[in-house]
């Protein structure tokens, strides 16, 4: 928010120095100017600070969703991983089970 304040403020200085230049200066503008035209300016100004704020508020939000959906997406992966760890050490202690009965099967006898 900082820079385009700065940029907004670098333009109003530039376009001041421009109708000083080029015109008869800053205050017959304001003579000559209509006061709703001040009106209709402050709103212009509003408006473009409104759509800067909402517009970051809009990211921030995006971001934390798009944070939460991959938290959910690693959670996820981890129940996954838990869970095919867990099959294997099922599949390899019944591996290990059916080669200790095939020993003692045949050397028993």
């Amino acid at each position: 928010m900082k820079g385009y304040a700065a940029l907004f403020f670098g333009a109003i200085l530039i376009a001041a120095f421009v109708l000083k230049e080029y015109s008869a200066g800053v205050g017959s503008f304001f003579t000559i100017t209509p006061w709703w035209m001040y009106f209709v300016l402050c709103g212009i100004i509003y408006s473009g600070y409104r759509i800067v704020t909402l517009f970051q508020e809009d990211r921030e939000i995006e971001q934390r969703v798009i944070e939460e959906e991959g938290r959910v997406y690693m959670e996820r992966i981890q129940r996954a991983k838990a869970q095919g760890s867990a099959e294997d050490d099922d599949t390899e202690d019944l591996v290990a089970a059916g080669y200790e009965d095939d020993n003692n099967d045949g050397s028993d006898r």
